[in-house]
């Protein structure tokens, strides 16, 4: 798949900045990444109080490998890091990618996420030419599982044994939307690439 680089290295939302991730970032990361909750929902079987640096490197790392975008958003008000975003390629031609997402508790519940998806999933489509977004999202984190289907993901199935959490089997519910999806809903005619 051949993806347009952009010269851009800041975006914008109505509330929010997206930068790429800059070393001066590692000791947000460290707390965004060391909060039980973002444990629970992101690293399903990895689960440690403190996160250290060399695990810090080496998640971005292969973060950033398999990436479109791993993105650091800021808060456009307060100048604060609120989290981050990423875009993951799935093999081509498929011209798949599967949505990341990571906010600070102060900032969930409260829109962004969902401000944030909407600009991705824009962008993905109309920018980079992508055909489907997907995630995978766990069953039981259901403010999650509501905003991606407010957005229009549709449940596709469910992954059994996704991952174990205190001894626990996790269900992760796998979601995605095309792009005639995405641009019908917003009253977009589809446009054939």
């Amino acid at each position: 798949m051949n993806v347009p680089t952009s010269p851009y290295s800041r975006w914008e939302t109505s509330r929010t900045i997206l930068r790429r991730y800059a070393p001066t970032d590692e000791r947000e990361f460290l707390t965004l990444w060391g909060d039980p909750i973002v444990q629970r929902w992101s690293f399903v079987e990895d689960l440690s109080p403190t996160r250290t640096e060399q695990f810090l490197k080496k998640t971005i790392e292969l973060t950033a490998k398999g990436s479109i975008f791993f993105l650091v958003v800021e808060d456009k008000e307060r100048h604060e890091f609120l989290g981050h975003i990423s875009l993951n390629f799935k093999p081509p031609p498929e011209r798949d990618a599967a949505v990341g997402i990571a906010l600070k508790a102060r900032y969930r519940g409260r829109g962004f996420g969902t401000e944030l998806m909407h600009w991705l999933i824009t962008y993905g489509f109309h920018e980079l030419g992508l055909r489907r977004i997907s995630l995978t999202v766990l069953e039981d984190n259901i403010p999650a599982v509501r905003m991606y289907k407010k957005i229009g993901f549709i449940d596709e199935g469910r992954r059994r044994e996704g991952g174990r959490s205190n001894g626990q089997p996790r269900i992760f519910i796998c979601m995605g939307i095309v792009r005639e999806e995405w641009d019908i809903q917003r009253g977009r005619k589809r446009v054939f690439p």
